[in-house]
């Protein structure tokens, strides 16, 4: 059987005799016997009967088995302190008893092994006393699971063995230090070069380590933790390793692709046979000793051939596997039984090759990384050339990108201006036009015509120069506190009429839950609904919009604020999946013949989700075609408080309670007459001046109390003029007040143009066309200033209320025009119906009655049961949405009774608002009546 090792013949009965120099092996004059469940003789005289039972063994079985050793041994020295020394190999249990010359008294008893504390550290050695002249028999049983080979038992003087186990130890614990230590270094070097080589081979001198550590027993006697199964896991593991190593460190891939392919056994092998350190603990040894073999002998292959392909590293890796290897041819055969052990403690011997192989190995790495360095070196000279040409070539072109973009900023303010100067004066013109009560027929039909054209233009240009500013960085957002359900209800409100007029329905459904108010952007979020919805109705051509606005079902934010979900459906053609993903691409429509069949830019969609991402939300759309399309975005939203009341909710054409002397400097006649015309009719006497020279002539010739001033006018624009009112002007004109308010009003949408102006020392900003009510409370707000520095401003003059009423078409003039007519029906005794609105046909104002038969109970049903669930914010929402349905009646009832019910649920009085639960059930019914009986007459009145 393979593996036998003959330990001496049965029939050598002699005494060995006991020198100064100890016995090398008791084997050599002993007696080897299969051990049995017979248990050692008590005494010496019980021994040769004991002896006669036993069967004699040729060898030991190296795949394990227990055994008894027998010899004589006579101490012909002058020591007596000895050690019986178990070694050269792995022993789970050893029992030694040393039989007297009293044949009579009972023997000494030591006991070691793998499994048992050690006298010496790191070693089986167990100390006995012989005395000088005498002979004994000792008799030994050991046994194990496996062998690695032979194993040996000596005996040697306790001086020289302490001698032997310093000197042992001391080189195991430097040998696997020194690996140790190179593992934890080119980790480090790993960490810093991510060169995959050395964290191989860190790796592979670590598991190194780790298996002879575990050989010599130091987990064992340091921590007492004994697990036999795992001494061979390192030993599979070493090719796996060394493998990767090697073929990294080699560059075999590109210097022999054959032997990489290879190499692979050393990846596969190893790793199948693994399995056997824990089912078939007897032949793991002989396993690993085969793996590491075809290893070791690949690995150096490997290594030869490389070197001779011209890689100079390769050879150091030679030398550190000869170093690794000697040993091996030494101690491998003799692992395997194959010829008998040529060396004493041939597991340290192993050890110190290994650790010779890992400093070799580290030398290699050490002259790879001289060579990568110098050819890096020679890379970065050639590198660094080409950087420089390149780098002169990026300065020019980034000099060239700077001019092109300062040039775009400037081209796009200049457009701004020119392009937005005269579409303010036509919208408007053709504004105050319709407000003229004798144009009636066609003529305010082509009026209204017009002035939807000049709008959807203007429209298309803010998209333009909206985009522009996202893809130039300069779009900022603002932080205010609003109200959200009434935002939703405006931008709903903007789309209804292109709804109405497509007999669409355009349908709400807000979560009960919903913050009131929150704090964010609300222009960006009306900007982003209005188009959302807009191109819902744009391309659906029947059916409905549904807009859905709800709490978004994800874990709450740690920074407080809430997700909100915003989700736009339609029943319209739907868009196929292809185009799905570049849908919110710029200039990308659906289909090309979009821009014809509907106009628009394509960049509606793009603007929506560069906004959502400003406002770091999300957007997407899923859709089918044939059934419809589905817009959502998420945005996160602090919850915010009720905001002050804002001065553009003024009456329109209110009058300020102070009139002011306005210099308005415009070159623009259509915006002239409409500035003029506004600010007339707040009250203030107005000046007109066409550039910023005359503008300073005016100012050094009159007293005014606040500017106008254009930005771009001939001879000298708005912001040279202003820069000069603030030095106090010149020699030509003297600026009396050099601190006089001065509000830029111009094209230039710009943030940047906005902030140009403000450095020039203008005071506020009024961006063309102009917003009455921004207009109204830009003036309010100087009129504020003034006072405030003590400047005495006169009351206003009384206005001709008739005469302003007809120029602006209010229900004097009406009045005025229809005395004759009779007087409406009282709309408390009339039947409820719904408000004729203008441009809607009776069908329109149908299917709004249909709707809101529809809605309206569903809204009651949820602010019930939002009061008796005691839910005050749900109660307040559903009773706003009941409050903006009830607002198409002609009967106020119903929605004065929800907007009281709306205040007293926002301030948590549920009970107050329980009580006039019936009197808002009997409005919407007696609502719901009249809507019924007379379905033809829902226009009337």
């Amino acid at each position: 059987m393979l593996g036998l090792l003959i330990l001496g013949g049965a029939g050598q009965a002699a005494p060995l005799a006991l020198t100064p120099h100890g016995i090398h092996h008791l084997g050599s004059g002993g007696q080897l016997f299969l051990a049995s469940d017979d248990a050692a003789p008590a005494d010496a005289a019980a021994l040769p009967a004991w002896l006669a039972r036993q069967r004699p063994a040729t060898g030991v079985d190296l795949f394990g088995g227990a055994y008894w050793l027998v010899a004589q041994v006579r101490n012909d020295s002058a020591q007596s302190a000895w050690v019986i020394d178990p070694n050269d190999t792995l022993i789970d249990l050893v029992d030694i008893h040393v039989y007297g010359p009293d044949p009579h008294s009972p023997p000494q008893t030591l006991l070691t092994g793998y499994q048992r504390p050690h006298e010496y550290l790191l070693h089986y050695g167990k100390n006995v006393q012989l005395e000088p002249g005498a002979t004994y028999a000792v008799l030994i049983h050991f046994s194990s699971p496996y062998y690695a080979r032979a194993p040996m038992f000596g005996v040697r003087t306790q001086a020289d063995y302490r001698k032997l186990v310093g000197k042992e130890n001391f080189l195991m614990v430097a040998s696997i230090g020194a690996l140790l230590a190179l593992g934890l270094f080119n980790f480090f070097i790993f960490s810093i070069t991510l060169e995959k080589a050395s964290a191989y081979y860190a790796l592979y001198v670590l598991t190194y380590g780790l298996a002879w550590a575990m050989t010599f027993h130091v987990f064992a006697d340091l921590f007492d933790w004994h697990m036999l199964q795992l001494h061979y896991v390192p030993f599979f593991l070493l090719p796996v390793f060394s493998t990767l190593f090697y073929t990294h460190f080699l560059r075999l891939r590109e210097y022999s692709p054959l032997l990489d392919r290879i190499s692979k056994v050393n990846l596969v092998l190893p790793l199948l046979l693994l399995p056997s350190c824990f089912f078939a603990l007897q032949y793991a040894h002989t396993l690993a000793t085969i793996v590491i073999t075809i290893w070791m002998l690949l690995a150096l292959t490997c290594g030869i051939v490389v070197w001779c392909r011209g890689y100079q590293p390769a050879r150091f890796f030679v030398l550190a596997f000869v170093a690794l290897m000697l040993p091996g041819f030494l101690i491998l055969p003799a692992n395997l039984g194959l010829m008998p052990a040529m060396v004493a403690n041939a597991q340290l011997v192993t050890l110190l090759g290994g650790t010779l192989d890992g400093l070799l190995l580290a030398f290699a790495l050490a002259d790879q990384i001289r060579l990568l360095r110098n050819n890096l070196e020679q890379r970065v000279r050639e590198r660094t050339l080409a950087l420089t040409l390149s780098n002169d070539a990026l300065l020019t072109a980034k000099e060239h990108a700077e001019v092109v973009s300062r040039h775009r900023i400037d081209f796009l303010s200049a457009m701004s201006h020119d392009i937005r100067t005269p579409l303010a004066g036509v919208i408007g013109m053709l504004k105050f036009a319709l407000r003229d009560q004798s144009i009636r027929g066609r003529t305010q039909e082509y009026l209204r015509i017009g002035l939807h054209n000049g709008e959807s233009l203007l429209t298309i240009l803010n998209d333009i120069l909206d985009f522009s500013k996202i893809d130039a960085g300069k779009l900022t957002l603002e932080t205010l506190d609003f109200d959200l359900l009434a935002l939703i209800g405006d931008a709903a409100g903007i789309v209804q009429g292109q709804a109405d007029a497509k007999s669409l329905l355009l349908r709400r459904e807000l979560a009960l839950d919903l913050p009131r108010y929150v704090r964010a952007d609300p222009t960006r979020l009306r900007q982003i609904l209005i188009n959302l919805l807009g191109n819902a109705l744009k391309f659906t051509a029947n059916g409905e919009v549904l807009l859905e606005v709800r709490r978004a079902r994800t874990p709450p934010r740690r920074d407080g604020r809430s997700e909100i979900e915003f989700i736009i459906s339609d029943t319209g053609p739907g868009i196929d999946a292809d185009t799905l993903p570049r849908l919110f691409q710029k200039f990308e429509q659906a289909d090309h013949s979009t821009t014809r069949r509907y106009g628009g830019t394509g960049l509606g969609l793009a603007i929506c989700k560069e906004l959502v991402e400003l406002m770091q939300g999300s957007i997407g759309v899923e859709s089918r075609v044939g059934i419809g399309s589905r817009f959502h975005f998420t945005l996160p939203l602090q919850e915010g408080s009720a905001p002050a009341a804002d001065a553009r909710l003024a009456p329109r054409h209110a009058h300020h309670a102070c009139r002011l002397r306005i210099l308005c400097a415009e070159d623009v006649r259509t915006n002239q007459i409409i500035i003029g015309t506004l600010l007339e009719a707040m009250g203030h006497a107005v000046t007109i001046v066409e550039n910023g020279e005359q503008a300073l002539q005016a100012l050094g010739r009159g007293a005014y109390d606040c500017v106008l001033m254009d930005g771009r006018m001939p001879l000298m624009d708005g912001e040279q003029a202003a820069r000069l009112i603030r030095d106090g002007g010149n020699t030509s004109f003297p600026i009396p007040d050099a601190h006089i308010p001065i509000i830029a009003l111009t094209a230039n949408a710009s943030e940047h143009d906005r902030q140009r102006y403000l450095e020039a020392g203008m005071d506020d900003f009024l961006s063309k066309p102009v917003d009455e009510a921004l207009l109204f409370e830009k003036i309010d707000t100087v009129i504020d200033l003034l006072l405030a520095r003590g400047q005495a401003l006169p009351p206003a003059l009384p206005v001709d209320d008739d005469m302003l009423a007809r120029q602006f078409g209010l229900d004097g003039a009406d009045a005025g025009a229809k005395a004759d007519a009779p007087a409406p029906a009282d709309p408390m005794t009339a039947p409820v119906h719904i408000l004729p609105l203008a441009g809607l046909s009776p069908q329109h104002l149908q299917r709004i009655a249909q709707a809101f038969l529809v809605e309206a109970p569903r809204r009651l049903d949820l602010a019930c049961h939002a009061v008796r669930n005691g839910n005050a914010s749900a109660a307040a929402a559903a009773f706003h949405a009941l409050k903006g349905s009830a607002g198409y009646l002609s009967r106020p009832t119903l929605h004065g009774l929800c907007h009281q019910m709306e205040t007293l649920a926002s301030n948590g009085q549920l009970d107050n608002v329980e009580q006039f639960l019936p009197h808002i059930e009997a409005a919407l019914a007696e609502a719901r009546r009249d809507l019924g009986d007379q379905p033809g007459r829902v226009a009337a009145g």
